[in-house]
């Protein structure tokens, strides 16, 4: 079996990278405002890592149907503040707003993808 590669191993400024990251966090019921950001500030340090690439981030948050389901736009900006750094954000997954977002990214930036679990490709079971 060939060897797993990191982010050691491979050039990736200028590139486009798909981040998949599961954000899940705890949210005031009311507000929506994070009471814990502990999952968005794990992937600090990859974000910080990739540098120059055009990093796509894709994310959930609960589930449909559930209180703390909503869209990752509070995500995109908790990440922006962390960073330091602006974080953009689409209402879009896969279709014409999130591919011209993607083709549109520059090295260096960041794109939050709206919550994959609005997708219905990503709750149906087969």
């Amino acid at each position: 079996m060939g060897r797993v590669l990191t982010l050691d191993d491979v050039e990736v400024g200028g590139r486009t990278v798909l981040l998949r990251v599961d954000l899940n966090s705890p949210l005031d019921p009311t507000t929506k405002a994070f009471l814990d950001d502990t999952r968005i500030r794990a992937i600090l340090p990859t974000l910080n890592r990739l540098g120059q690439a055009k990093v796509v981030v894709l994310a959930h948050q609960s589930r449909p149907g559930k209180a703390d389901f909503t869209d990752t736009l509070g995500h995109a900006r908790e990440l922006g503040r962390l960073l330091g750094r602006r974080v953009d954000w689409v209402d879009d997954v896969c279709g014409e707003q999130a591919m011209a977002a993607i083709e549109a990214l520059k090295p260096g930036q960041v794109l939050m993808l709206n919550n994959v679990r609005g997708h219905d490709e990503e709750t149906s079971v087969s």
